[in-house]
């Protein structure tokens, strides 16, 4: 049996996927601490199953029951020090919630269990949430617009947030700052171990660069791609993978833009204004000195003079959008045919299931289909790169 579970909560932009990839590989090794990683890639299932704002009380009643029973199992099955589990959705999940599951399927964790979350300064996780939300369409008007309601998006008021954990978990819980020279050899992966392991001595093998950002122009370009699966009416869950294997699918290009977003000296001030008490309660609770407060104010002494251009056709002509347009409006039609299909073998493929579109029903179609969505998303990356672009 596992001895102590060990839950990496996120939060989003802190590295979570570079995380997982490095905890499936196996890739960290210590003579002194043995440990054992979920089987699935993230354990976004788990969390959402206790996640109130996710889905109807009885569904999330029989999912709780099915996944965190699973997860008992497998703590049982396995003889660890540690058990590693990691799910950026955890940190929309109430601690109690967490807590109360522990209590129904793994009391014997519930005084033990440990967590560990990353924070990402205020103003850089604004402009990657933006990006991001963007990518998976959750999010179509400009960065003006965004950083404008980053007021009502709770997310950024890390503070309350990160106390209620502190308040369930006490001392077992460790909030770590996302900067690189805070962090372990200038890295989260090696970050992470050294945090779970408590400083025992570790290797750690090389992990490919995962889920990397969009450039700039990419971004822009994503407006429009989707806003037309919006107009579509793509379910969002769907446009949350879609926007996801598109990523991904970049991540792999040799040729595609390299600019890097950047705020204004303007926006990086409004930030500053709204989260500055959020970021010295962090600092004083949390860290014992100036980092995050720190953080804001050289967001706003590097910010550059202008805002950059996010309009599409500053980087493609419209030929070009409407060609990205046209193959999203085909991966709509194929998608909210087999909405199960072409998502199951996305996760398949990224490690988050592992039932294929083989054991579904009428997997010939699924198939065909599944097979005629990655087509045109690979075409759709091909629009996205610079070869292709006006300039």
């Amino acid at each position: 049996m596992i001895k102590t579970l060990v839950f990496h909560i996120g939060d989003p932009k802190n590295g979570s996927s570079s995380i997982q990839k490095a905890m499936q590989a196996g890739a960290c090794r210590s003579e002194e601490v043995s440990y054992v990683s979920q089987p699935e890639l993230n354990a976004s299932a788990l969390a959402n199953a206790i996640n109130p704002n996710k889905s109807t009380r009885e569904k999330r009643r029989k999912r709780r029951q099915k996944l965190f029973s699973e997860k008992a199992e497998w703590a049982g099955a396995n003889d660890a020090d540690l058990g590693l589990i990691s799910a950026e959705f955890f940190s929309a999940v109430p601690p109690k919630s967490l807590i109360r599951a522990l209590n129904d399927f793994m009391p014997q964790y519930t005084g033990t269990a440990r967590i560990i979350a990353y924070v990402r300064p205020h103003a850089g996780r604004a402009l990657s949430g933006y990006a991001q939300r963007v990518k998976t369409g959750t999010e179509l008007g400009t960065l003006d617009e965004s950083i404008a309601a980053q007021k009502e998006r709770r997310m950024l008021k890390y503070a309350p947030r990160f106390l209620r954990w502190r308040e369930a978990f006490a001392d077992r819980f460790s909030l770590r700052p996302f900067l690189r020279e805070e962090m372990r050899d200038g890295d989260v992966v090696s970050d992470f171990f050294h945090t779970v392991l408590q400083g025992a001595p570790f290797s750690l093998d090389p992990i490919p660069s995962t889920n990397e950002s969009l450039a700039l122009e990419e971004v822009a370009a994503m407006r429009r791609v989707q806003g037309r699966l919006v107009a579509d009416e793509v379910p969002d869950f769907l446009r949350l993978s879609l926007g996801g294997a598109i990523g991904r699918a970049m991540a792999g290009q040799p040729r595609r833009f390299r600019t890097r977003m950047a705020l204004s000296r303007a926006h990086a001030q409004q930030l500053r204004d709204l989260f500055l008490e959020d970021a010295q309660q962090l600092d004083q609770v949390f860290f014992g000195r100036s980092l995050m407060v720190a953080s804001l104010e050289a967001a706003v002494e590097k910010g550059a003079d202008d805002s950059q251009s996010l309009e599409p056709l500053d980087y493609y002509s419209e030929a070009q959008l409407r060609r990205m347009e046209d193959i999203a409006g085909e991966i709509a039609v194929l998608v909210k045919a087999q909405p199960r299909g072409w998502r199951l073998e996305y996760q398949r493929r990224t490690g988050q299931r592992q039932d294929r579109v083989e054991d579904q029903k009428n997997p010939e179609v699924l198939r065909q289909n599944t097979a005629k969505v990655w087509a045109l998303l690979d075409d759709l990356t091909t629009e996205l790169a610079p070869a292709t672009a006006a300039n």
